[in-house]
């Protein structure tokens, strides 16, 4: 069985040794492990640091951003042929030594991707604020995919060979939400464990610049991957709300109308009328999304087989 640790990062000069120093050498029914530092286009020591120790680094041409990288570790990880493949970042977040305990259930066949879930509320340096967002964030993600989710935003992940294969990010942001809801409609199983995290002093994230830009961009994100991988339940409950809306505003019309000899409340019937065409306009979005959606599905289906025949070249 080969496990492949990919180790993406962006200027961690001064972290990358620490995670490469505490990376496992060997695991129980593990026979080889291969290390990967994805390197975004880093512009500081990142590589040369890396260069040190006996690993594979591939480094990007640009800066493609966490998804764009993590994309880079799939593609490897596929034509590698790896069993399990295990997403640390290289901000030395994340203890190397749970990498052993992260795999543990997929060894056992009982997930096909495994998250670890942070302590969040044990974290000194998250603000009361960004621990009220991660856990925010974790119910949304949990409700829109409905798969129990501890901490979505976790970078510290494993994957099984059939999830290496079905995950196709399209965001180009952050794969960690996306991955969760994607894997629900690919019925792959997701499984919690709680692991501990190294104390980091305040370091300031290179992905999330405030807590309002975080907050407005992923937003936006999880409304996406709803239109995306949910579209007839979406545009559905818009057009069945609107839908809702204008049948009380007509019945409201018509308990005028005939009680006072069908005079006044014609903004009333207009208002309905609009609200009326408005929820047909948006139900036919729902129809024409759903067809989009097969031909993603059917794209995907493609895709995976492709890299299913490049695994075996």
């Amino acid at each position: 069985m080969k496990l492949i640790i990919q180790i993406p990062c962006f200027n961690e000069e001064d972290n990358i040794s620490k995670v490469l120093d505490k990376l496992p050498k060997s695991i129980k029914a593990i026979d080889e492990i291969e290390i990967v530092v994805l390197d975004d286009n880093s512009t500081d020591k990142t590589i040369e640091t890396a260069k040190n120790y006996n690993v594979k680094i591939l480094k990007a041409k640009q800066h493609i951003g966490l998804s764009g990288i993590f994309n880079k570790g799939i593609e490897y990880a596929i034509e590698n042929n790896a069993d399990i493949l295990v997403n640390i970042d290289g901000d030395n977040q994340y203890k190397p030594n749970e990498i052993e305990k992260l795999i543990q259930p997929i060894i056992n066949n009982d997930a096909d991707i495994v998250i670890g879930a942070r302590p969040i509320n044990k974290i000194k340096t998250f603000s009361p604020v960004k621990k009220l967002l991660q856990k925010l964030g974790s119910l949304i993600v949990k409700i829109i995919s409905q798969i129990n989710i501890k901490d979505a935003a976790s970078g510290f992940r494993a994957y099984n060979k059939d999830a290496i294969i079905k995950t196709i990010i399209y965001n180009d942001y952050t794969y960690t939400i996306e991955s969760i809801i994607q894997a629900k409609s690919k019925n792959l199983t997701i499984k919690n464990i709680d692991i501990e995290v190294n104390e980091q002093n305040n370091r300031k994230s290179k992905l999330v610049k405030n807590n309002f830009n975080y907050i407005i961009k992923q937003g936006i994100n999880l409304i996406r991957f709803f239109i995306i991988y949910s579209p007839v339940k979406f545009f559905g409950i818009i057009s069945l709300v609107l839908f809702s809306i204008a049948t009380i505003i007509g019945v409201r019309f018509l308990y005028f109308f005939f009680n006072n000899g069908g005079k006044g409340h014609v903004q009333s019937l207009i208002l309905c009328a609009i609200i009326f065409i408005l929820s047909f306009i948006i139900a036919n979005i729902a129809i024409l999304s759903d067809i989009l959606s097969i031909n993603r599905k059917v794209s995907e289906n493609i895709q995976e087989k492709l890299r299913q025949n490049k695994k075996c070249l």
